[in-house]
């Protein structure tokens, strides 16, 4: 079988890991053929290719993407990009389409209909863009259920300057109504909005959650902590987030908030891993805290070694659909503690293999920590529980199988 993968970032972002684990878990299991489209590249896939050939390209599209987003024109015209995706599929001739996130000024949302006159369609959806006005997130505003656009919703991620919202919205219906798609989400969270979106009333919709490899990611505690220089008896907190600095959808001021109680509060000195580009200037305020700061991470092995070494996991996220960073740390045997937002409650099971905290109660959040750090003994079988829930839902050879099964059906 011949897929095409189609995503902006080949290994950047959420989107990008998933769609990487699945491509190579379908050449791996099921010998498939397969190739990827993304806007930008910083691997060296031979089979990875990018819709832009040069930085003049990347600059041109790149400001052409500003300016129509400022005047509410999101995604219609991008004339680099959307030639190049549709030369490469006629040449590739796919089976199936495997297509990940298109926002982001690189992909005329039209072209859909015209990709999936070469194959079918699977789209997975890792937020809620495709059927909102604009954002890839509303923050429980509902009002794309009657076919609006959210007050205020232009100005969440990727903003647009006039309130074009609702007619974007109208514009996605007539564009899925003519394309032949099937809609993949990752939690049973996101597949319940999707299925109450009038965008989708003729697609089908499939719940497939995310997999990874759990020969990678499991419990090494004591030989990563040697590896990383950690005391064997440390008390050890790990957060990690794409971006730190700006970026209020994976912590900012909750997560300052709620590491300044835990400081206040405790006697001896807790390891804090922090992992993400950029940095947080309020950790150094910290006392209590030993912080490791270590840039943003792209090595899976790496990443397993920093979950391993680690109590407990923290992720006061306040967006998010079914986050790869919970799924990887229960399987590294790593409890963590999340806000109950999106699907994070679909992986930390509360006081099974973690805590799931009402959103934005940073008091709680803190004092569930605390909790955790000097109960050795909960946090042990805490600890046993999560990588055995990782082993019953989220492999990646049960995604690869799910997917696989869907790619012949429809094909």
């Amino acid at each position: 079988m011949k897929i095409l993968f189609i995503n902006k970032y080949d290994t950047t972002g959420g989107a990008a890991i998933i769609a990487t684990r699945l491509q190579k878990a379908l050449q791996k299991q099921f010998q498939a053929e397969c190739e990827a489209i993304v806007a930008v590249k910083n691997s060296g896939e031979k089979n990875v290719f990018c819709s832009r050939h040069n930085s003049f390209e990347i600059f041109i599209e790149r400001g052409l993407n500003y300016f129509l987003n400022r005047i509410g024109i999101q995604y219609c015209w991008l004339p680099i990009s959307t030639p190049e995706i549709r030369k490469r599929a006629h040449e590739f001739n796919p089976d199936i389409i495997s297509l990940h996130n298109i926002h982001g000024g690189y992909f005329d949302t039209s072209l859909l209909i015209e990709l999936s006159r070469i194959a079918p369609i699977v789209w997975t959806l890792h937020d809620m863009w495709a059927f909102t006005g604009n954002a890839a997130h509303t923050f429980g505003d509902t009002s794309w259920k009657e076919m609006n656009a959210g007050p205020g919703e232009r100005r969440q991620f990727p903003q647009i300057g006039l309130p074009t919202g609702s007619w974007l919205l109208k514009r996605k219906k007539v564009i899925y109504r003519n394309s032949n798609l099937t809609i993949v989400t990752p939690s049973e969270w996101l597949y319940h909005l999707a299925s109450s979106s009038p965008v989708f009333t003729t697609k089908r919709i499939v719940h497939i959650p995310n997999g990874l490899d759990l020969s990678l990611f499991r419990p090494t505690k004591e030989a990563s902590r040697a590896k990383l220089n950690i005391p064997a008896d440390a008390k050890v907190l790990m957060f990690t987030a794409e971006k730190l600095a700006g970026n209020d959808y994976k912590g900012g001021e909750d997560l300052i908030e709620i590491l300044r109680q835990i400081n206040n509060r405790s006697t001896k000195t807790i390891h804090l891993l922090i992992v993400g580009k950029g940095n947080l200037r309020q950790l150094n305020e910290l006392q209590n805290f030993d912080i490791h700061a270590l840039g943003y991470v792209n090595d899976e092995h790496r990443m397993t070694q920093l979950f391993s070494a680690s109590d407990l996991f923290i992720y006061p996220t306040k967006a998010d659909t079914l986050p790869n960073a919970l799924i990887e740390s229960i399987a590294c045997g790593t409890p963590a503690v999340t806000y109950d937002i999106g699907g994070c409650g679909e992986i930390i099971k509360n006081g099974q293999n973690g805590y799931v905290v009402p959103p934005f109660d940073t008091r709680l959040f803190a004092e569930r920590i605390i909790y955790l750090l000097q109960d050795a003994e909960c946090q042990h079988r805490l600890s046993i529980q999560a990588r055995t829930f990782a082993e019953e839902r989220f492999s990646i050879e049960s995604m690869s199988d799910a997917y696989y099964s869907l790619f012949k059906e429809l094909v």
